[in-house]
């Protein structure tokens, strides 16, 4: 299993291109095969996180070089947001109630 944790702060002038590339980037996702999850969070300092989950190292690989995603990555990197850390990680432990 594969977890990619991204944090970011959006820049102000552009949170509605975040929210639509957003939208765009959650139903490309879903798509990928080994994708199991995502969700995003918000801190009251402005900060977003979002949280994925795959079920191997090929499936993040196949969203990581689809040419949407490198698309919106690059757009992120330019302009959109003020900041941004990227994490991806292998999960060697797993627990999990009910």
């Amino acid at each position: 299993m594969i977890i990619a944790i991204f944090r970011s702060k959006v820049s102000e002038a552009h949170i509605k291109e975040f929210e639509d590339r957003y939208s765009q980037m959650s139903e490309l996702i879903m798509k990928i095969p080994g994708y199991v999850y995502h969700e995003r969070f918000s801190a009251p300092n402005g900060e977003g996180v979002v949280i994925v989950e795959f079920k191997n190292r090929e499936a993040f690989d196949a969203w990581d070089k689809h040419p949407e995603h490198k698309k919106a990555k690059m757009l992120g990197k330019e302009y959109i947001f003020q900041s941004y850390d990227v994490k991806v990680g292998e999960v060697f432990e797993s627990h999990k109630m009910p």
